[in-house]
């Protein structure tokens, strides 16, 4: 086996066998930190990490790609570049060092693209001078095997051999950027309030919290408090809405006070002494919002905030900033839906797992090539189309990589981001579609048994 020290060279080797489209925002010497962070070391054969990751990218970007179709990616883009390849088109190397390389090397290349993309945007899009993040969850199915039914479960609705392991996500999105800082991933059952609390040791006091009613708990609003971060909640369904209520700020403002609830409605998990310790009373500012289009589902809409001033914090600034938690939403779709982690191929929950982070790894990179898009040609992130990044990532890949350290790379790359740049989303506030599908599915009967069970029933 080699040391961390010893595969040093192999690394450097390899910092840019991928096009520097990706590469340079997260480069060969980052997954060396990553590695010697977690003490890992490896063989100095074909399927070291970086090599490891870099396919794994690959199958991502390529939705729907199975190992081999990555393998026989990785092994024409490296005989492209001038580098060697293996002979062999067997996945399963690939596979087992996907298998070996420890989780949180996949947790650092979230966090640090997503990071670096962060401080790049930096104090250019700012609210009212704070960092604003989007807090959402989301779920993604899997294969029916045995040990993701055991790890993550199922919805109850679905019988027993019908239906799919599902995982739920949490996800903590920059407003700003679009890129997501970091995910925790648990069961269909855990709670996703308990995966949201373990993502708060990556705030910072003065950040803004954004998020939809779900959050807008006592325990939770009173947990960002004692960090010296703000939120900006829809009001929960069990507050009342009575804006006679409290001290008034304004039309349809009120400042309020909330009362500790009793113990039984402590969130899942919380202890007595951790309960006690939240503080008796909670001053809050409770807003409300008409909504005049039609076509949309909430004709009004109240949220809770911990930002009290009404002076500093104008209550139509606040109802923008709230608009924008939709925003999360499309983020999710461009994770989900573009790249392909609506159902993950994963047969384990530690390679699942791995899946996911390496679709939100994909993510913040295409995100990185938005941003450079965007400001060389002095165009608002969020109006840039991301699935049209996606193919035209996936269109420049082999060229980037077969003219890697020529001239003709860079002015690839150049055409790559002036094309990003000039797919443009139109401008379509208060836009409405129906949520309804058009196409026809096939007329199959659904499974509602057991696979095996049914084909026994056709062989008698």
């Amino acid at each position: 086996m080699a040391t961390i020290a010893g595969g040093l060279g192999v690394l450097k080797k390899q910092v840019d066998q991928g096009p520097e489209a990706l590469s340079s925002h997260w480069s060969g010497e980052d997954v060396q930190a990553a590695c010697q962070a977690c003490e890992y070391s490896w063989r100095d054969r074909v399927w070291t990490p970086v090599e490891t990751l870099w396919t794994f990218l690959l199958q991502v970007l390529h939705a729907g790609s199975s190992c081999r179709a990555a393998v026989a990616l990785s092994q024409a883009g490296r005989m492209a570049a001038g580098l060697e390849a293996d002979e062999s088109a067997d996945p399963s190397a690939y596979c087992g060092g996907r298998l070996r390389l420890p989780l949180e090397v996949f947790r650092h290349g979230v966090r640090t693209v997503g990071q670096r993309l962060e401080q790049r945007v930096g104090d250019t899009r700012r609210w009212l001078g704070h960092r604003v993040w989007v807090v959402d969850g989301t779920t993604c199915s899997m294969p029916d095997t045995r040990d993701l039914q055991k790890t993550f479960g199922q919805p109850s609705g679905q019988a027993k051999g019908c239906g799919f392991p599902v995982a739920r996500i949490v996800g903590l999105f920059c407003w700003a950027s679009g890129a997501v800082l970091e995910a925790a991933i648990g069961a269909y059952r855990q709670s996703e309030l308990s995966l949201w609390r373990t993502l708060w040791h990556l705030l910072k006091p003065g950040d803004v919290v954004l998020g939809d009613r779900l959050y807008c708990t006592y325990a939770d609003i009173s947990g960002l408090v004692a960090r010296g971060c703000d939120a900006v909640f829809r009001l929960h369904a069990k507050r009342p809405r009575d804006m006679r209520q409290g001290k008034p700020l304004g039309k349809d403002d009120r400042l309020v006070t909330w009362r500790r609830p009793t113990f039984s409605a402590r969130p899942r998990g919380m202890t007595w002494r951790g309960w006690q310790a939240l503080p008796e009373t909670l001053t809050l500012r409770v807003l409300r919002f008409n909504v005049d289009v039609r076509g949309f589902r909430a004709r009004r809409i109240f949220v809770a905030t911990t930002l009290l001033d009404p002076v500093a914090y104008p209550a139509a600034t606040i109802a923008a900033l709230y608009r924008d938690r939709w925003l999360i939403e499309l983020r999710f779709r461009d994770i989900k839906i573009t790249l392909g982690m609506d159902v993950v191929r994963g047969k384990t929950a530690d390679i699942v797992r791995k899946e996911i982070l390496m679709h939100l790894l994909a993510y913040n990179l295409i995100r990185c090539l938005m941003w450079e898009a965007a400001t060389q040609r002095g165009i608002d992130l969020h109006r840039l189309s991301f699935a049209g990044a996606v193919d035209r990532l996936n269109v420049f890949l082999p060229y980037l990589w077969l003219f890697e350290g020529t001239p003709k790379a860079k002015g690839l790359y150049d055409l790559l981001l002036r094309s990003i740049a000039r797919d443009l989303l139109p401008r379509r506030p208060n836009r409405v579609e129906p949520r309804a599908v058009k196409r026809r599915p096939k007329q199959y009967a659904l499974l509602n048994k057991p696979r095996r069970t049914m084909r026994k029933a056709l062989s008698t």
